[in-house]
This record gives structure tokens, C-alpha cells and sequence, in this order.
């Protein structure tokens, strides 16, 4: 199960979302608020994981929370994180932290953010504070969540703060992000190289939670397109793996976005132990101005066309398309390319009446399964999400958990995909072989 710290905490005042939602940025006028008070509800939001047969538990941890004024800590706040860490010890579920989940301190988005030179050793300095305390019980770590989605979010779709259209940052914030990543690897390592407490036989992992979406010509006739579908392969599903793995960096895309200066220290060494991979869709790509709005962009600038569905597709309630022979096909993709072990981070849909999730999660395990009959070294799966969330710009419309949150009262119900979801569970114990690890 999945969750990250913004969507369900409540009340994270000192990060540039909670500044750009008061803005007036969020689609529906939404504030994330109280979310779903997680931050109080852990214990009893953990044991759902459980009892929906969970093994492990992906969390993020809020650096605006442990660093909310620059070189101020507040070590509460980290306790707070140690007894999430604790409980989830205490109820057997693996716990995988991820360090940085698209927002940033108030304090470092007023420098920049990642375009600011600086902000890779900020960073370093974030993540040894959390190292300390954590690395030697948590066995698995995700250093960055979609990097790729966030610097697109933010200087391309105009969907993140701070909502700028600059193809060059997109370059620059990627460089620093790949710095700050070998900076949290390393703190990580050292602090982490003894283990202790309940998973202490588990050793260190370390990757990152990788987007990947399956894009497709809107006209498979079309040269152009098919071109097109490969260059967006390329920018979007590849970069970020080739960077970490040690290939050349290829953080630009000829005619949208330049190429930064690339970073030596990243060459020519691998730098994760496995890579997460959160997948929701495929995407068309066509020729023309963007003409479908079905999903989080909001500018108009892209000189490409990108289409969430066509006509006859089955869709999530974001307009996003039922397709798990996309992961399947990414994840064999994936694997012959990098091989390392892989993990689905995130996967799931938005689906508030709970008529597609038990089909979606079905297929898409089901696509798992195959893709390990072809060679993939898929080891586990995690589902986004455990329960409804703040969904970003979105607000608090979609809704993609397992267990429905009624934000007036924040009272919990598992609905009935959870029951579907708890078999597949069981199903896996049964067939190793056949299925992930949930």
C-alpha cells in the first residue's frame, strides 16, 4: 500500500504546495487542510493495511516537516516518523520510505527550489537528519518520486508550483535532482550500512519510484506519430533510468526541451538497487496544438498533441485509459534494459463509485505475472492507494483508495475492492511464482 505525506497528513503549512493551494491553484478550490488526517490516524490507517493483507507500507516523509525554516529542525516532527517506523514493525509490514514527494520547503521554493545550485546540498543535509534515525530499520528507500513528472508538473504542464513554462528549467531541475539523489544515496549508505530492529535481516535498497506511461500513435498509420511515440519513450520513460544506471544523460528532447550539462559523478555507475515503477495509463501522441484536457496539464504551450483517450477506451474517472498490456510491455522493456529488480510503487485508479478498481487491479497483476513469465525480475507490488487522498490539482475529487475517506467526518470504509484486493493477496501465497509479492 501507498500513501505520500502531503495527500494524507493534514496541515503541512510550511510546504509550496500548501502556499500555491492558497493561491487558488487547485482545480475544484480545495486546500489539502486536514487531508486525511494521517498524522493522528496512523495507527488505525496502518492496521487497514493490514488486515487488506498488506506486507509492506510505502510512506513519504514531509521535509518541511523536519526542516520547516532553513538549518531549524524539528526533531518531534522526526519522532513522529520513528513511530510510524515502529508501528509498522509492530503490525510486520515492511516499511519503504520515500524522501522527497513533489513538494519542497517553503523556504527552499523561494531560492528555487531544485534550480537553485544549492539545493542538492540542502538536501543532503534533509536526508542525514532522517538517516540517522532511520536508515539502519528501514530496509527500503525511494530517494525521489517521479522526478520526471514533477520537473514536467512544473515547467512544462503547468501543474505543480510553481507553474512556469520554461523548457530549460526542465533541463536544470533535472540535473540538480539527479545530484541531490547520489547525495541521499550516500547518507543513506553510510548511516544504513548496520541494520537493526524488526527487518534488520532485510539489507539497505535504495531507488527511486519511477513513472512510465505507454505512449502510442493517435494514428498508427502516421510516421510522424510513430516518431513522436518513440521520442516521448525516450524523454519520459528512459531518461531517468539511463541516469541512474550511469548511461549519458539524456535529460532534454530535440525541439522542446534542451540538454543540461551532464553529471560525472552519475556516469558510468549504477546508483539504485532496484527501480520502482508507478504506472497508471497510456497516453497517444499526435501532430497539432494538445487538444484533450482529460488529465493534470493545464498549458497550452506544448507544440505536440497529447490524447488520454480515444473513442471506445475504457476510462478511469480522470479520463485515464484501462491498460495493463502497457506495464506488462514496460516492465519487460525495463528489465532487459537495466537489469535490476523491479517494484510497482504505485499502481491504481481513480474510481469513486468502485465499479473498475477489482477489474483494474485483476488486470494488471495479471500483466505483472506475464511480464515475469517474459524474464522481468518484478518483485513486489504496491497500490496506490491505500485510501483517498488530496490529489494534487485534482483536489479531493478522484478517488483512488482501497479504503474511502468521508472527509467531513474522516470516517474510514474498506470498500469492496479491498475484498478483491485481499484475495489477490492470498492468491499470491498461494502462487509465488505466478504473482508479486503484495
Amino acid at each position: 500500500m501507498a500513501t505520500s505525506s502531503h495527500q494524507v497528513e493534514g496541515n503541512n503549512q510550511h510546504n509550496d504546495w500548501w502556499q500555491w493551494e492558497a493561491e487558488g491553484n487547485i482545480e475544484t478550490g480545495e486546500r489539502s487542510g486536514l487531508a486525511c488526517d494521517h498524522w493522528h490516524r496512523f495507527r488505525e490507517d496502518l492496521r487497514l493495511a493490514k488486515d487488506l493483507g498488506a506486507n509492506t507500507y510505502r510512506f513519504s516523509i514531509e521535509w518541511s516537516r523536519i526542516e520547516p525554516e532553513e538549518g531549524k529542525w524539528d526533531m518531534a516532527a522526526l519522532a513522529w516518523y520513528e513511530e510510524l517506523v515502529a508501528e509498522c514493525e509492530r503490525l510486520d509490514l515492511i516499511p519503504m520510505a520515500t524522501l522527497h514527494h513533489f513538494t519542497v520547503p517553503r523556504w527552499l521554493a523561494e531560492k528555487g527550489g531544485f534550480l537553485w545550485e544549492k539545493a542538492a546540498g540542502r538536501f543532503y543535509g534533509y536526508v542525514h537528519k532522517v538517516a540517522e534515525r532511520l536508515a539502519k530499520r528501514v530496509p527500503f528507500w525511494c530517494t525521489l518520486n517521479e522526478p520526471n513528472s514533477l520537473v514536467i508538473g512544473q515547467y512544462l504542464g503547468s501543474f505543480m508550483p510553481p507553474a512556469r513554462f520554461s523548457p530549460k528549467s526542465v533541463s536544470d531541475a533535472s540535473r540538480n535532482l539527479l545530484r541531490g539523489h547520489l547525495k541521499a544515496v550516500e547518507a543513506l549508505r553510510k548511516a544504513g550500512e548496520t541494520r537493526e530492529g524488526k527487518f534488520a535481516h532485510l539489507p539497505l535498497r535504495i531507488g527511486v519510484a519511477h513513472n512510465v506511461i505507454r505512449f502510442l500513435p493517435r494514428h498508427n498509420w502516421n510516421p510522424v506519430e510513430r516518431a513522436l511515440a518513440a521520442s516521448f519513450h525516450r524523454f519520459y520513460n528512459l531518461a531517468w533510468p539511463d541516469a541512474l544506471t550511469g548511461k549519458k544523460q539524456h535529460f532534454g528532447a530535440w525541439g522542446i526541451v534542451p540538454q543540461p550539462r551532464q553529471v560525472w559523478e552519475a556516469r558510468k555507475k549504477c546508483s539504485i538497487d532496484f527501480l520502482g515503477i508507478n504506472y497508471y495509463m497510456k497516453i497517444y501522441v499526435c501532430v497539432g496544438p494538445q487538444r484533450d484536457h482529460a488529465n493534470f496539464i493545464k498549458s497550452s504551450r506544448l507544440p505536440l498533441g497529447i490524447v488520454f483517450a480515444k473513442e471506445g477506451d475504457r476510462t478511469s474517472d480522470l479520463g485515464w485509459v484501462v491498460h495493463p498490456d502497457g506495464l506488462e510491455q514496460l516492465l519487460v522493456e525495463m528489465n532487459d534494459r537495466y537489469q535490476l529488480p523491479l517494484y510497482i510503487t504505485e499502481n491504481g485508479c481513480a474510481d469513486a463509485k468502485d465499479t473498475l478498481r477489482s477489474e483494474y487491479l485483476r488486470g494488471h497483476v495479471a500483466a505483472i505475472a506475464r511480464a515475469r513469465g517474459r524474464g522481468a525480475q518484478v518483485e513486489g507490488y504496491i497500490h496506490w492507494s491505500l485510501m483517498d487522498n488530496f490529489e494534487w490539482v485534482k483536489g479531493f475529487e478522484p478517488r483512488f483508495g482501497l479504503v474511502e475517506i468521508d472527509y467531513a467526518t474522516q470516517e474510514r470504509r474498506v470498500r469492496p475492492s479491498g475484498e478483491t484486493f485481499r484475495q489477490l493477496v492470498e492468491e499470491s501465497r498461494k502462487n509465488p511464482n505466478g504473482y508479486p509479492s503484495v
